[in-house]
């Protein structure tokens, strides 16, 4: 249960920093003069200040809170602040679930992938790649490594194509272990690098 928090959490944060940063980029962008950083704080604080209420992003509320105090304390910096916690995320020693999590982040921001843990009863929608919450769960050790393939599902036409995606990531190796050409349905196994 707490790798799908870590998950939710991580996935969240990633989501909203990036938001923000594009957000004040395309003000900063139409804007036709200078903008200084307090102005910049102030677009940053407009775009955050209603993720508080959103119940969606509950788990990150408090850096919210924090993100905001950044861009409203007298000499902060909250867009250089953003790009510094963007780039360390990128940067991080990742183990065990926290690749997964980067892998998943790399399918979304590069194929438009969208991941999702399958919750039993519940009716898989096509494009969207599923895991089972319980084989995530018992497929890391206690030293948080990797110790069985983690299986994805997913219907979709670009499916085979995903291995090559996976596999161009480098923190994992991917295999099609069943492919239903007739409905598009893919089950690939995903083994550490």
């Amino acid at each position: 249960m707490q790798i799908k928090k870590d998950f939710d959490y991580y996935h969240n944060l990633h989501n909203v920093i990036t938001h923000a940063l594009l957000h004040l980029l395309c003000r900063v962008a139409t804007s036709s003069r200078f903008v200084p950083v307090p102005t910049r704080n102030e677009i940053l604080i407009k775009f955050l200040k209603p993720k508080l209420t959103d119940k969606s992003l509950s788990n990150i509320k408090k850096d919210l809170k924090l993100m905001i105090n950044v861009a409203r304390k007298k000499g902060g910096n909250l867009e250089m602040r953003l790009h510094e916690l963007n780039s360390k995320a990128t940067r991080t020693k990742l183990v065990g679930a926290e690749k997964l999590y980067n892998l998943l982040v790399h399918l979304y921001d590069t194929e438009g992938i969208e991941s999702r843990l399958f919750e039993e009863g519940s009716q898989a929608e096509s494009g969207i790649l599923y895991m089972l919450e319980e084989q995530i769960e018992h497929g890391f050790d206690q030293e948080h490594k990797q110790i069985t393939p983690l299986s994805m599902l997913i219907q979709s036409e670009q499916a085979p194509e995903l291995i090559n995606s996976i596999n161009a990531h480098g923190l994992f190796i991917a295999e099609m272990k069943e492919w239903n050409a007739k409905s598009n349905q893919a089950h690939i196994l995903v083994h550490p690098a």
